[in-house]
């Protein structure tokens, strides 16, 4: 069971926070000891310079001390990184859908070079998965052949997933609520930064929660 992506009409956007837009990069943030902490959020406050919106596109907003973002705009991506930049990574994050079409998309980002270039780790209320790589600006899924994969793993409707997405080397593997559900190579980008994003398909108004949110080295 297979859902189609049409991917030349997503429209992808972009948010930049004031941390963001500083020339200097972020910290490059790693360790030789597996299981290390590497950065950890309660989104409390915005103090790691996460992007945050509020225009046609959609909103990300700090609520009930979790990221939100919603996605006011069909067929469209919206996300958010931190200014920090890692090479190998396991970022691990809660997400549950606050309101919306459960044909939705959420998820993970990582090594972000730019708008254009970084790996997105995808889930769908509906039970829904891939991995999928923007590079110069096309976005394309690589972990399978014609659309996202299903999985009764993903708990659909309004219920918590736990997402973890590694990207170690040129293998990145994404595993939810415990599973892992896909693994594929790429060697395309080896450093970025960190993120989360949501999107849409025709139906608008995809709002998801994200909370404990933690990166360890792989």
């Amino acid at each position: 069971m297979k859902k189609r992506i049409i991917l030349s009409f997503l429209i992808l956007a972009f948010t930049l926070s004031g941390c963001q837009l500083l020339s200097s990069p972020g910290k490059l943030k790693e360790s030789s000891v597996s299981g290390s902490l590497l950065f950890s959020e309660d989104f409390s406050s915005n103090s790691n310079g996460w992007g945050t919106s509020g225009n046609n596109i959609g909103e990300i907003n700090f609520i009930y001390e979790g990221l939100e973002i919603k996605v006011n705009t069909p067929n469209s991506l919206l996300w958010t990184t931190t200014n920090d930049l890692f090479k190998d990574s396991q970022i691990e994050v809660d997400g549950v859908l606050l309101g919306g079409p459960t044909n939705d998309a959420f998820g993970v980002v990582c090594r972000y070079q730019d708008k254009d270039n970084y790996y997105g780790f995808l889930l769908s209320h509906d039970g829904y998965y891939g991995i999928f790589k923007m590079a110069n600006g096309s976005l394309n899924l690589i972990d399978s052949e014609g659309g996202l994969q299903f999985s009764e793993v993903i708990r659909q409707g309004g219920v918590v997933n736990h997402i973890q997405a590694i990207c170690k080397g040129d293998s990145l593997r994404l595993t939810v609520n415990g599973t892992l559900l896909a693994e594929v190579q790429d060697g395309s980008f080896t450093q970025g930064k960190i993120g989360l994003i949501v999107g849409t398909y025709e139906t608008t108004g995809a709002d998801v929660f994200f909370d404990n949110f933690i990166v360890l080295q792989p």
